[in-house]
């Protein structure tokens, strides 16, 4: 009998008081733990909305630092329906060269390669003959230590539409030669030698502030739209017409999660000013499944003055 009563309530199962209590209890389960996860997801998506914006900006930062340090004149952009490119000739360093004679040397004089200059006028870049390979420069080369054999020497640069001033010329009336050597053991200033093949012409070449950039070679930032990157390349060859295609240059991945961007050029907006202005976005999925989207401008002002 005892046994049969314990079946049947059993047998009855939840009671009506059971149940509402357990949907009470469910519901404030379900409440606290949306009430602490809303804040989480919350804080994931501003995280998320801080990382993109940190790549966007990095991004932009370094391509406006690696443009301050461009050629005068040797900024170009140019790009297709997926693809922007923007590229530019680094300098190394810079400096002002001699354009009378420097006076007894503490050093090593410049070669007697023009028999109407008697040492140590040679220290003067004279243009006037096919020999001359070697001037002395007005005060001491910033970053002498970096400078490599295979850098180029390039004056009075003007750029695209200049016969003989556009340093991006492979044929020709060059403004541009390779460097064969820097002697910085001279108090004061230092001897730069360069390849004599190349004849720098008075009328051309003698630059009016007396100029000289010893450049590393083009730098190229590639965005592109379909693998969403952007991408900095250097040590490839100086090409008359802007190379879309890098191989067997060195790179660098800049910016991932790219969706969109723009660079443009203006060589001119004042005299001897150029502006590079850059767009970039980059986006992402959030918690919710909604694309978080981070857009931002920068703008270069370009040194011109060659």
């Amino acid at each position: 009998m005892r046994r049969t009563r314990l079946s049947r309530r059993r047998a009855r199962g939840f009671t009506l008081l059971e149940a509402v209590l357990a949907i009470v209890i469910t519901g404030i389960v379900v409440g606290m733990v949306s009430y602490f996860l809303y804040p989480v997801s919350q804080a994931v998506d501003i995280a998320l909305r801080a990382a993109l914006s940190d790549i966007s900006d990095t991004a932009l930062r370094r391509l406006g630092r690696d443009v301050r340090l461009a050629l005068p004149n040797s900024v170009r952009v140019t790009s297709d329906a997926t693809t922007q490119y923007l590229e530019f000739l680094s300098i190394r360093s810079a400096g002002r060269y001699r354009a009378d004679g420097g006076g007894a040397a503490a050093g090593a004089d410049c070669p007697g390669d023009d028999a109407g200059l008697p040492a140590p006028d040679n220290d003067q870049l004279s243009f006037d003959t096919a020999s001359d390979s070697c001037f002395k420069t007005i005060g001491k080369l910033p970053n002498a230590s970096e400078i490599t054999a295979s850098d180029s020497v390039v004056v009075n640069n003007y750029g695209a539409g200049f016969t003989g001033q556009d340093a991006y010329q492979t044929a020709g009336t060059l403004n541009r030669t390779g460097l064969s050597a820097v002697d910085t053991s001279e108090p004061g200033r230092d001897r730069v030698a360069f390849d004599a093949a190349t004849l720098f012409q008075r009328v051309l070449h003698d630059s009016p502030g007396r100029r000289f950039f010893i450049v590393s070679g083009p730098v190229s930032y590639v965005c592109d739209k379909v693998a969403k990157t952007v991408t900095r390349y250097w040590n490839y060859a100086i090409q008359p017409a802007q190379p879309t295609a890098f191989g067997g240059a060195s790179s660098a991945l800049v910016a991932s999660k790219v969706s969109d961007c723009a660079f443009d050029y203006t060589p001119n907006v004042a005299p001897l000013v150029g502006l590079l202005t850059l767009r970039l976005t980059v986006s992402e999925a959030t918690s919710s499944g909604a694309p978080e989207v981070v857009s931002l401008y920068h703008a270069v002002h370009v040194s011109n003055v060659p």
